[in-house]
Parts: C-alpha cells; sequence; structure tokens
C-alpha cells in the first residue's frame, strides 16, 4: 500500500462582517417598485373591486325598499318604435317575465345601439 500523506480539505470560515455604525441594526431592503404591467393589475383590480362593492351595496339596499305602489315603476318598460311609420308604444309588466323572456327582450332593446 502506497501511503499519501493526508491531504486536507481547508474551506474558508464564514466570516459574518458586522458594522459598528447605527448601533448594528440591520439595514432593511427598499421594496422594490412594482413594473408597469403590476400598477395597471392593481388599478383594475382596485376598479373591479371597486364596482363590485357597488353591486353588492345596491342588492342589500334593494331588500330595504318600501315596497309602494309607486315602487311598481322598478318593473315596467316602455318600448316605443314605429311600425310602417306610425308610432306605437308598448307597456310590459317585467315582473311577470320568466328569465328567458327577460334575456330575449335585452337582446332585442340592444341589438341597435352603437357604441
Amino acid at each position: 500500500m502506497s501511503s499519501k500523506p493526508y491531504e486536507s480539505r481547508a474551506y474558508k470560515p464564514y466570516v459574518q462582517k458586522i458594522k459598528l455604525s447605527n448601533n448594528n441594526k440591520r439595514t432593511r431592503r427598499k421594496p422594490s417598485k412594482l413594473c408597469p404591467d403590476c400598477k395597471d393589475a392593481n388599478d383594475y383590480i382596485e376598479l373591479l373591486s371597486s364596482k363590485v362593492s357597488k353591486i353588492e351595496e345596491i342588492v342589500d339596499n334593494f331588500k330595504n325598499l318600501p315596497k309602494n305602489k309607486t315602487n311598481n315603476k322598478l318593473s315596467l318598460f316602455n318600448a316605443k318604435f314605429s311600425l310602417n311609420n306610425i308610432p306605437c308604444e308598448l307597456e310590459y309588466d317585467l315582473s311577470n317575465f320568466t328569465l328567458e323572456n327577460l334575456q330575449k327582450l335585452v337582446i332585442s332593446t340592444t341589438s341597435n345601439c352603437k357604441i
């Protein structure tokens, strides 16, 4: 057997540098600034959450509305149109409509709207 002298693998010891100024307080990193895409995303999230909170507020206040006959105007829909150059007007009571009929009414009334 050949005998080789023991080779020590010496690693440098870990040294922590301590600054003696500032009373040995650790310095905190400043939070990184948001990129423009992140700012836009945050703006959209804030906008969406404000719209959702407004909708929730309206829904919460809707149950507190008084149930008077004067309040039935919420469920009335007036449609004005002309048929063969004759002006016509219809009034619908939307409280009796099914969801499918309401969807059809929305589609037919908004199909001619130009944005």
